[in-house]
């Protein structure tokens, strides 16, 4: 650790230099799923497709269409609201079991 001494009228001041910045990086735990191929497969293509496709369809049923339409379907955005509870369900659980 560097130090620098400022030499001030009354005192001798020391101040130390800032750590070393360390890179930032997700710790994810261990798990012998990750090294399967169809998990790989899974986390880079369907996940991140599902995720874009519920948020689309989230957006158009409850926000964009009644918007334009002036028409709220109950029925479309009770599916909507279901299948964003499962996926981000599914997501929570995986989480928790230090899966994903």
């Amino acid at each position: 650790m560097s130090e620098t001494t400022i030499a001030g009228p009354i005192e001798q001041v020391v101040v130390e230099a800032p750590k070393a910045a360390t890179p930032s990086a997700i710790n994810m735990p261990d798990h012998e799923v990750r090294t399967t191929r169809w998990y790989q497969i899974y986390v880079r293509l369907a996940r991140p497709t599902l995720d874009w496709a519920t948020i689309a369809w989230f957006l158009w049923c409850c926000i964009i269409e009644p918007a334009f339409r002036r028409h709220f379907d109950i029925v479309a955005v009770g599916m909507c609201l279901a299948w964003c509870a499962a996926i981000y369900g599914i997501k929570t659980y995986e989480k928790q079991k230090g899966v994903a």
